[in-house]
């Protein structure tokens, strides 16, 4: 077997996952140094658990976790030529870390890995891994420590083991031996005591005899007394039957009266559906009618006054407007007063450049007849071109006129659109509001349908609960009625003893053994009888406490008690283990109780076993002291006592609380699910008065939502006329535009032709011209022309004074229509407010009616309100008085219960001493004569119980004990000697136990010196043996190495150079390898120390036992890597982490 892969992850400077494969022979590691190719090693160690963590070069086992990469975990899987996987991975974590071992992929521990690796030779302590501080360990090592090295091969450690354990076993055989002289010891004393108890016996018998007559005796007088208390009983039964008579007669007119103010009570509620129905709603509804109508009012108020401020701000602006009209009217006049002077002064201008062209006319008509016709042609031409530039004027003044006038209209246009924009945002916002209050009124209507089904439901849940409740109080009844009974049963059964009563309330008083113990009732017969008397005792903290109860009883002559100290009662023996056919288990074990009453009720039932039957006890009499279930005694001495058993045995009850405890439960239950439905009954009523109260509120938003969308609807159909009025105006402004439009875009046409024309006829006078050149024409034309110009410019002047003259007489007619027009809209404005004011008016009147109308409907509410509240009260004080009834019949019926209960107890009672009556008739003999009274016989009994107690503990078995004492001595001296004789044997095992240490240790030191002898002088052409301090007793000294290398003297390891230990310890190391072979070997830089040529030895001899292991080793020397069969390189990456570069075969 050898390895054949080492798979690396995040271990120390592996920080990716690295496979390294390994092959058979002789494998060199080597790198430049820090690259981490020790590592490699190291990672061998840590998968095979053969070094610790401060060996593998760390202070703690996380510190070989890579801390480059950023992982928590370190891993590293070896994989042996078998197919074997060893794994190992370790996990840093906040509060440490965990180590994971796998086998073949199975989670394993540590010891089953190194088990599975010694199997093969792998072991911790073989050296088959040498690292290179081993090499130098061993060199400073002590002799000493050197030694023990062979003690560990040796397996010296397990011999050690094996020496301690026998050591062990000896004391434990001396402490044996002890025991059983003490114990003889014992028993030789126990005997003596036995011998005095005998006596005794004797003189206890008599004294029993006499107090056997004086119980008998007790008998008859109790006959006497349980006669007198049955004519008490029979009196008692009496006069309960006569209160059960008289209570029956008080339920009788109790639920009289119950059912007749539960009629009341149904009849208030009717009232109450009556007076909260259709009418009361109606009322409500018109209430909120009237409230709404006032809210509706009040918000056409407010409408109406903000219209009413809006049309009295229209007001203020007409009569700004009116005021700038007529400022702009008296500008106009005041213009066309200056126009017309300006006219007229033009027109006689006019009129004197007219004659100065006709004068120039008549001297150009003297010079034009050689060119008449163009001079015609030329003057016709300049005055048609007048008369166009004049129609061209015209055409612009008109057209500026149209243009302003469009501009008025457009302003009055732009005010429409606004008012329209404001009607749009209106109705928007009214619709809005509409679809906002229709689904509110659906949200509303919506609520109601579901406050009309919670109403139904809450009247349902309540009806439920109503019905629910009746058969749980029925049942609460019943059950409180069983109680009753099994409480006046228990308290029947419970103790009537004076004296006990007396001293249970004492402080340190636990209570009786009866009472502090629970039994299961298939064993109550038989523990009360196991128990006997002693289920009276009671116990109590200390023997100080029962002092102090003695003498109170004995102070107030109460009585006699036994107590049982807690702290002076010893803890019981064990007990042996019993079996059989039959056997049920010891009385102890059957009972329940609290712990720190164990030693008490042991005292109690001793070493009692329970059995099925009489026939089982009768095959273990003699064993134990026994009892049957049906009730039978064996006593351990062979005293058998059975028979009939008295019904009122005052014992374990466990039967009778275990039921009580049950029906207390149930009973609980039924009061919480009581308690529950009645507070889930009026819960739900009065979830349905808050229901119909919150379902009238949304009865009144309801008509308050309807009327508020009549309102805004409305308002809509007004914003709707408005709409189409204002639509209308806009129609004609708009028709209006487009025929003012039309008209600018003729007139734009004529001045264009008009403007051609114009063009045309100047080229036409320029052509003329040309052929008129000559110089006086010229000037004549010149002069003709500049005539015509000046002419032409005042003929132009006096035309833009007309036409301005035209346009102030035009604007004065637009101002003058639109102060008649404002001056209208502030009449029709006053108007419109003064409907206002009527409007409002009448709203508040109608308000003032509505306010009228609300107190009306108020005060009639008041009155319903008033009548409700009167029934609501009148029926919570029947409803109250009903629950008293209830309370008061089930008081009365626990009463009946309970008399019933009392005389069933009596009756039982009466059952009880009759049969008790029965019992003790059946057990007075007519031999027995008794004329003494109770406390004589008493007094007789205490006397006798007195001398009887002076007796002590008498033991009436004292000759069976004192044998059984005998014959337990001699078995005890038997046991004694065969422990004797087993010590011996065990110091024998001692002393061989050395010698096969001895043994082992020299076969491990003889073949190690051998292999020693021979590896040394192989490498070192010398000779040299191993030397022990004290051959004789080798444990005693340490070991060293005695060598003389070649040409040299002998000398001892702390005599040597450098090179010499290093070649010598290797040596060492080479021996024991040689001694404890493995499959594989792992060196880690061991040749550092040596010269070339050792290093050439050393490696020639691992060529040599590498044809049976498999050898790796780290190593930087060439002569080393020269003699491997491959060559594995390691180098370090740019992140500091370690990277194999491949295997390298030598050829």
């Amino acid at each position: 077997m050898h390895i054949v892969q080492v798979d690396i992850d995040n271990f120390k400077s592996f920080s990716r996952k690295t496979k390294i494969p390994f092959y058979e022979g002789f494998t060199v590691i080597s790198g430049p140094n820090g690259s981490g190719k020790s590592n490699i090693i190291d990672s061998i160690l840590f998968v095979l658990s053969l070094s610790s963590a401060r060996s593998l070069r760390a202070e703690k086992l996380t510190d070989l976790i890579n801390n480059i990469s950023g992982k928590h975990t370190a891993e590293v899987t070896l994989t042996f030529s078998d197919e074997t996987k060893i794994r190992r991975r370790i996990k840093r974590t906040p509060s440490g870390y965990y180590s994971y071992y796998y086998l073949n992929e199975r989670l394993c521990t540590q010891t089953d890995v190194l088990a599975y690796l010694s199997k093969y030779g792998i072991k911790p302590h073989g050296y088959n891994v040498v690292m290179q501080g081993d090499v130098t360990r061993i060199m400073e090592m002590s002799d000493l420590d050197r030694r023990r090295m062979i003690d560990e091969i040796a397996g010296v450690a397990e011999f050690d083991s094996k020496k301690e354990q026998a050591l062990t076993e000896l004391e434990q055989v001396r402490a044996r031996i002890e025991r059983e002289e003490l114990l003889l010891a014992d028993l030789a004393a126990r005997i003596e005591e036995l011998k005095e108890a005998r006596e005794g016996a004797v003189k206890y018998q008599k004294l029993q005899t006499e107090l056997d007559y004086f119980r008998a005796a007790r008998q008859v007088a109790q006959l006497r007394d349980l006669e007198r208390e049955l004519s008490t009983i029979a009196l008692a039964k009496t006069d309960q039957e006569t209160e059960l008579v008289r209570i029956n007669e008080s339920v009788s007119l109790e639920m009289h009266e119950r059912s007749c103010r539960m009629e009341d009570v149904k009849d208030i509620d009717r009232q109450i559906s009556e007076k909260s129905g259709p009418e009361y709603i109606k009322l409500l509804a018109d209430l909120e009618a009237e409230r709404g109508n006032i809210r509706v009012a009040d918000q056409t108020i407010s409408r109406l006054k903000k219209e009413k401020d809006a049309n009295l701000s229209s007001m203020n602006d007409i009569f700004i407007d009116m005021k700038r009209f007529e400022n702009s009217l008296a500008d106009k006049n005041k213009e066309s007063r200056q126009l017309q002077i300006d006219r007229a002064n033009l027109a006689m201008e006019h009129e004197a450049q007219k004659k100065i062209l006709d004068q120039v006319q008549v001297l150009m008509d003297k010079k034009s007849k050689d060119s008449e016709g163009a001079q015609t042609e030329l003057i016709s031409l300049m005055g048609q071109i007048e008369d166009q530039k004049a129609e061209r004027s015209t055409i612009l003044s008109e057209r500026d006129g149209i243009i302003e006038r469009s501009r008025i209209r457009a302003q009055e246009s732009e005010r429409m659109k606004r008012l329209q924009t404001q009607l749009l945002e209106e109705r928007a916002e009214k619709q809005g509001e509409i679809a906002s209050l229709e689904r509110e009124l659906s949200e509303k209507q919506k609520e109601k349908s579901v406050f009309d089904k919670q109403i139904g439901e809450a009247d349902r849940s309540m009806m439920s609960c109503r019905r629910s409740l009746e058969p749980i109080r029925g049942e609460i009844q019943q059950l409180t009625q069983k109680m009753m009974r099994l409480e006046a049963q228990q308290q029947v059964s419970a103790e009537s003893n004076r004296a006990i009563s007396a001293v249970l309330e004492m402080n340190g008083v636990s209570g009786t053994i009866a009472r502090l113990g629970k039994v299961p009732s298939e064993y109550t017969t038989a523990l009360n009888i196991a128990a006997g008397g002693r289920l009276h005792n009671v116990v109590v903290d200390t023997d100080q406490t029962a002092s102090d109860a003695i003498r109170y009883l004995k102070e107030e002559r109460l009585g006699r008690v036994t107590f049982l100290p807690l702290n002076k009662i010893k803890p019981p023996a064990p007990l042996p283990p019993v079996a059989g056919s039959g056997v049920v288990d010891y009385a102890i074990n059957l009972v329940e109780f609290d712990e720190q009453y164990r030693n008490a009720f042991s005292l109690v039932f001793g070493q009692t076993v329970v059995v099925e039957t009489l026939e089982a006890g009768r095959r273990l009499m003699g064993r134990f002291r026994m009892v049957t279930l049906d009730g039978e005694l064996l006593e351990k001495a062979g005293a058998m006592t059975g028979g009939s058993i008295r019904k009122d045995i005052h014992g374990f009850g466990a039967a009778v609380d275990k039921e009580s405890a049950v029906i207390g439960a149930k009973l609980s239950a039924l009061r919480a699910e009581e308690a529950d439905l009645t507070a889930a009954e009026s819960r739900n009523k009065a979830v349905a008065d808050g229901l119909r109260s919150e379902k009238s509120e949304i009865d009144a938003a309801v008509t308050k939502l309807e009327l508020t969308i009549a309102e805004a609807n409305r308002r809509l159909d007004a914003i709707a006329d408005e709409e189409l009025s204002l639509n209308e105006s806009l129609s004609g402004l708009e028709h209006d535009a487009k025929e003012v439009s039309a008209k600018v875009a003729e007139l734009e046409v004529r001045q264009d032709a008009l403007t051609d024309q114009i063009t045309v006829m100047n080229d036409r006078i320029s052509e003329i011209r040309k052929v008129l050149d000559e110089s006086e024409f010229t000037l004549l034309t010149e002069k003709l022309q500049k005539a015509r110009r000046e002419a032409d410019d005042v003929k132009r002047r006096l035309d833009t004074k007309e036409a301005d003259l035209l346009d102030v007489n035009r604007d004065r007619q637009y101002f003058k229509k639109r102060l008649d027009e404002r001056t209208a809209d502030k009449d029709a404005l006053a108007a419109k407010n003064a409907k206002l004011d009527e409007e409002i008016s009448a709203c508040n009147q109608q308000i003032e009616n509505a306010k009228s109308a609300i107190a009306a409907l108020e005060e009639k509410q008041k009155s319903f309100t008033g009548e409700l509240e009167v029934l609501r009260n009148e029926r919570a004080a029947l409803q109250a008085k009903v629950d008293e009834s209830q309370a008061r019949l089930l008081s009365l019926n626990s009463e009946i219960e309970r008399c019933r209960v009392q005389i069933s107890a009596l009756d039982e009672k009466a059952a009880s001493v009759s049969s008790e009556i029965e019992e003790i008739r059946g057990t007075v003999t007519d031999e027995v004569e008794c004329t003494l009274s109770m406390d004589e016989i008493e007094e007789g009994m205490a006397t006798t119980e007195r001398a009887i107690r002076k007796l002590g503990a008498v033991n009436m078995l004292a000759i069976e004990q004192y044998d059984e004492a005998v014959t337990k001595s001699a078995e005890r001296t038997a046991r004694k000697d065969v422990l004797s004789r087993e010590r011996e044997a065990l110091l024998e095992r001692i002393e061989s136990f050395a010698k096969m240490k001895f043994e082992a240790f020299m076969e491990a030191y003889l073949a190690i010196n051998a292999n020693f002898q021979d590896i040394f002088a192989r490498l070192t052409m010398g000779s040299g043996h191993l030397v022990l301090d004290s051959p004789e007793d080798p444990f005693l000294g340490g070991m060293t190495f005695e060598v003389r290398p070649r040409d040299k003297e002998v000398h001892r390891l702390n005599m040597m150079s450098g090179g010499e230990k290093s070649l010598t310890t290797l040596s060492f190391i080479f021996a024991i390898q040689r001694y404890m072979p493995a499959p594989f070997y792992a060196f880690d830089e061991v040749d550092m120390s040596l010269d070339g040529a050792n290093v050439e030895r050393i490696s020639q001899m691992v060529r040599e036992m590498c044809s049976s292991s498999q050898f790796v080793i780290v190593s930087l020397r060439k002569p080393m890597i020269e003699a491997a069969d491959r060559i594995m390189g390691v180098t370090i990456r740019p992140d500091k982490s370690t990277l194999v570069t491949g295997v390298k075969t030598n050829v």
